[in-house]
């Protein structure tokens, strides 16, 4: 597919010009087609039939990643050859010729397209023993937030087959219907004809029903605007909408406090176990769900201390839509950043050494992509011609960063020695006065002492006294406000400690518990402003109970049905879940491959031609497991696999070519 520059070309994709072209472009069409007529060359009908026929299949062999510019080049086309066909005379012979040679062309490429199709199809699932992990994926209770339809693929892709394949509960939040083109209801039915596929029930499928970047007439997204101030939204919508045969949640008007009402509301109503979110992206509504989440979440654990689910959030863009193009190799791909870094851009706080990694699921993986089952998803989404971005979207593995809800500081009484210290205890992470903004940072509600605090320090003081074994600091999101060091007390107790600072998302301290009703922070090294994001205080540890292991590569990806180079060997590691590199793992080997343990890693040999499993687990939790299928192919064999992605990533598929011209037909809906 021929990649475009979005930032260039967004002009000539906008309504005012597209259609005026296309207009022009049909009926000079329309005109020459009957000029042709008029003028009355030999065969002029059989010409115009090559004419269309030459048109297919250069839409074949061409593929604009804008479907607007893709309809200029085919129409321009047709209308070049309709012109040659009108006015050039040709005999009678020489007609017939080219119809012949273009009608055998026709059938030799629909012929070759299918040959093709099955050809790529075949061999290229991943053959591998499956893992038990019944122990993470069944029995759950599990809310999945998306501000808009194909962000479910985009976040969740590859685990939600995971806990439909076990028996979970699923449920699919939409905060928005995605309308900013007017198609809301298009996208509507393209997420029930997801969760079809996925199946998951669609009365699991609940949109709240909110426009597409909703903005008052100052630009100003609803997020930021005031609780009574009514929007409507671009097209025209007042209040929460969905179809006939879905309607919305509630069906609220277009207010702020809405919408937060009915996050808090649809979480009251189902109590998820697990949740999972879109954190603080690219897009404007991404932003707006992550922090209307974050702040009904907020009030739902301050009033509710016996419901206290597990929180994960994760990026949208960064890691799958703007994804690094990575699918297409020997093995498959882990999830990357095209810019590698310390910590998430977009928040500030994340550091992606913290994931967490879930493996994708046996049927989302494949060689070529029309196997996976998260592809298959997405070739719904025409509408949003998501599949153009599946090879930055599909990998081995899902990242979340994860999120206790169980701080004990949530209803303290908060007392700083300056400045606003009001949410640094509250689960709402970050917040920002202007989430239309893109380069607007999620730097507000910040504690930061003022500058002629000689001591800032923030106390807590708890309704009644509990056992404290763990305390949280967030350092600041921003760069120059530096902890060197703080001194935390409790009670009589106090430790140090040390820079607040680095590539980890939060520094947690254990320690012996403590009963105690008052916590205290004091900052007594820093430069800049003595500044901390966010504090919290916890009964118990997080647990270091493994609940899954992954092998993974020396490209840190993880490992299913690996092929090693051409030598033979490779090196692997374990990665577990919560992460912990001091694991008792055991190895065991079945076939003809060879393994053993050598500074940390664990080395494989495989000869040529050869395969085996390799399995590890934890000698004292031998449930908890993993295991590989290694192999060595031939040169032909590899070539094989290259080819056929090779010929995949050129549309050789009637599938993906129905899928492209599928989407391009939707998108132009967004014209009616």
């Amino acid at each position: 597919m021929i990649s475009v520059n979005w930032t260039k070309i967004k002009k000539y994709e906008k309504k005012s010009f597209a259609l005026p072209v296309m207009i022009f472009l049909l009926i000079l069409y329309v005109f020459l087609f009957a000029a042709g007529l008029v003028i009355k060359t030999d065969a002029v009908l059989i010409k115009y039939f090559c004419s269309a026929a030459i048109m297919c299949a250069a839409a074949h062999f061409i593929h604009i990643e804008s479907r607007m510019l893709q309809i200029y080049m085919l129409l321009s086309l047709l209308d070049i050859l309709t012109a040659l066909s009108a006015f050039i005379p040709l005999p009678k012979t020489a007609v017939y010729t080219i119809f012949g040679a273009v009608l055998a062309v026709a059938v030799i490429i629909a012929a070759a397209t299918a040959a093709a199709e099955k050809y790529i199809k075949s061999g290229t699932v991943y053959d591998f023993p499956q893992t038990d992990r019944s122990g993470v994926f069944s029995g759950k209770n599990v809310m999945l937030f998306a501000p808009h339809e194909d962000d479910e693929i985009n976040l969740y892709g590859g685990i939600i087959e995971s806990y439909v394949k076990h028996g979970s509960t699923v449920r699919i939040v939409f905060s928005t219907n995605g309308d900013n083109y007017g198609i809301g209801k298009i996208r509507i039915n393209e997420a029930l004809n997801v969760a079809d596929s996925y199946g998951i029930p669609r009365e699991n499928i609940i949109f709240l029903g909110y426009g597409d970047c909703l903005v008052d007439k100052n630009g100003k997204h609803i997020y930021n605007c005031p609780n009574g101030k009514a929007i409507i939204s671009k097209k025209g919508y007042r209040r929460a909408y969905g179809t006939k045969n879905h309607p919305s949640y509630t069906g609220h008007e277009f207010k702020r406090e809405n919408i937060a009402e009915d996050m808090k509301s649809v979480i009251l109503k189902y109590m998820p176990d697990e949740i999972f979110c879109c954190d603080y992206d690219g897009h404007a509504d991404h932003r707006a769900i992550s922090l209307f989440f974050e702040e009904a979440l907020n009030d739902i654990l301050k009033s509710k201390s016996d419901y206290r689910p597990e929180v994960f959030k994760g990026f949208a863009y960064s890691t799958a839509w703007n994804g690094l193009n990575d699918y297409y190799g020997t093995n498959a791909a882990s999830t990357h950043l095209r810019k590698p870094c310390e910590r998430m851009a977009e928040n500030g706080v994340y550091a992606w050494a913290d994931r967490v990694r879930f493996p994708s699921e046996s049927t989302a993986l494949s060689k070529v992509m029309q196997n996976s089952s998260s592809y298959k998803a997405m070739m719904n989404y025409s509408s949003q011609t998501a599949t153009d971005h599946a090879n930055g979207i599909l990998n081995s593995d899902k990242v979340f960063w994860k999120r206790r809800t169980d701080s004990v500081l949530l209803n303290a009484e908060i007392r700083a020695s300056s400045g606003d210290a009001s949410n640094i205890a509250s689960f709402k992470l970050v917040d920002c006065g202007d989430i239309a903004k893109a380069e607007k940072k999620p730097f507000d509600g910040i504690w930061t002492a003022e500058k002629d605090d000689a001591a800032p320090a923030v106390t807590f003081r708890l309704a009644e006294k509990k056992r404290v074994s763990c305390v949280a600091l967030y350092a600041s999101p921003i760069e120059e406000n530096k902890v060197l060091n703080a001194r935390v007390e409790l009670g009589n107790f106090s430790f140090e400690t040390g820079a607040v600072r680095g590539n980890k998302t939060s520094f947690v301290y254990d320690f012996a518990p403590i009963e105690t009703d008052v916590i205290t922070v004091r900052v007594t090294e820093w430069e800049g402003f003595a500044s901390l994001l966010k504090i919290e205080a916890f009964e118990h540890p997080e647990s270091k109970k493994p609940q899954f292991i992954k092998l993974v590569d020396e490209n840190d990806d993880f490992c299913f049905d690996y092929i090693t180079d051409i030598s033979g060997k490779c090196s692997l590691s374990v990665y577990s879940y919560p992460e912990n590199s001091t694991l008792p793992a055991e190895l065991t080997v079945d076939g003809d491959i060879s393994a053993k343990r050598e500074n940390g890693k664990i080395e494989i040999i495989c000869p040529p031609e050869k395969q085996g499993i390799l399995t590890v687990y934890l000698n004292d939790e031998p449930s908890v497991s993993d295991s590989i299928r290694i192999s060595n192919p031939s040169v032909k064999k590899r070539r094989a696999f290259r080819r056929k992605q090779k010929l995949e990533q050129a549309l050789w598929s009637y599938p993906m070519q129905i899928d492209y011209y599928y989407g391009l037909i939707k998108r132009l809906a967004v014209y009616k």
